[in-house]
């Protein structure tokens, strides 16, 4: 080999790509440590740099450092000396926010772990139980679901007439219950039940007494477990279920007649193949549920329906197809997502 000899290809986009996803793994444990440090909850007040390091026990230059990087990202501002939490902060990072998302932040930490130990993660699937790895991650789903994905969905769901008349409404796989809880709110003449897990049950109950509401729980496995009754409507959210032919039968035969079907669920395309994509696919098959059995793409199951199939397959139930509404969500995960879905049917024979 000449030293004097140029490699064929510049190592420009290489070393760009290595930069920018170690910048991006700065930046979380930088927020993560600001979370955990408690800096949001102390700075919506202006402080010095001097007074911040004081507190917090840690180096001037490291303490300027870590402000600077803050402001840099919109999170604090900045008058002279002094560091206040901007608008930003004080609503989603703050713990005393009705809106903080400071759980969804920290929970993301096990995520980097699996990355960080790759070579481990890529040799054996995480085998997780439904009944207790849900209850783990009810506070993370209902602090993501806050930030304005609820508002979004209930604001659709209330314009229909359906909606206002109706007397009984079901909540399948209803986890926190906040939605139940809003609907109801929404429609005083309604009342909610949220079917889940006995152990998921636990921390519904929560937030039914944090928000003084009146709606009621009902333990089950809506893959084993009929709902029974009889409802004016049934909502589902983003639960493993949600695309299944199987829950969608359990669902028409506990509905009532002109009963209203609301399904919030996340259709993947299949053509998607970007490297978000791609990173997003690969990370949801690190793990697996020992029930209710993930597919190969995100948010999929085994026997889950895609769009359009699973719309024919509700009118070829008795339902007829009120509207179908693109929502995007912040998920915790994976970011602004594009192909979540709003299905709005009503049951007419």
């Amino acid at each position: 080999m000449n030293i004097n000899d140029r490699p064929d290809v510049s190592a420009e986009k290489l070393q760009g790509t290595v930069e920018n996803a170690l910048n991006g793994l700065k930046i979380f444990n930088l927020l993560k440590t600001s979370i955990e440090l408690g800096i949001f909850d102390f700075l919506n007040e202006p402080m010095s740099c001097e007074q911040v390091s004081n507190k917090l026990g840690v180096e001037p230059i490291l303490t300027y450092y870590l402000l600077e990087i803050l402001a840099k990202l919109g999170l604090m501002d900045k008058t002279g000396e002094f560091y206040k939490n901007s608008r930003t902060a004080e609503v989603f990072l703050n713990s005393e926010s009705d809106y903080n998302r400071n759980k969804c932040i920290l929970s993301l930490e096990g995520n980097v772990d699996l990355w960080n130990n790759l070579n481990h993660t890529l040799h054996g699937k995480i085998s997780r139980e439904d009944e207790s790895f849900f209850p783990e991650i009810i506070q993370v789903m209902a602090e993501d679901c806050l930030s304005g994905e609820l508002h979004d969905t209930v604001d659709l769901v209330a314009d229909c007439d359906e909606f206002k008349s109706s007397k009984t409404l079901l909540d399948v796989g209803g986890g926190h219950g906040l939605y139940s809880i809003a609907f109801s709110q929404m429609n005083s003449d309604l009342q909610c039940y949220v079917f889940d897990f006995p152990e998921v049950l636990k921390e519904t109950q929560k937030f039914i007494e944090r928000y003084n509401s009146n709606v009621l729980t009902i333990p089950g496995n809506f893959y084993k477990d009929d709902f029974g009754g009889s409802y004016d409507m049934i909502f589902s959210s983003y639960n493993p279920g949600g695309k299944n032919p199987q829950i969608a039968e359990k669902i028409y035969n506990s509905l009532n007649l002109d009963g209203l079907f609301v399904n919030k669920q996340y259709f993947p395309e299949e053509s998607k193949n970007s490297l978000g994509d791609l990173l997003d696919n690969m990370e949801w098959n690190f793990t697996n549920f020992e029930k209710s059995n993930k597919a190969e793409r995100r948010f999929s199951f085994k026997g889950d329906l895609g769009f359009e199939e699973y719309l024919e397959f509700l009118e070829g139930l008795g339902f007829s197809i009120i509207g179908t509404h693109d929502i995007s969500h912040l998920n915790t995960s994976f970011g602004t997502r594009s192909e979540d879905k709003v299905i709005i049917a009503k049951k007419v024979r």
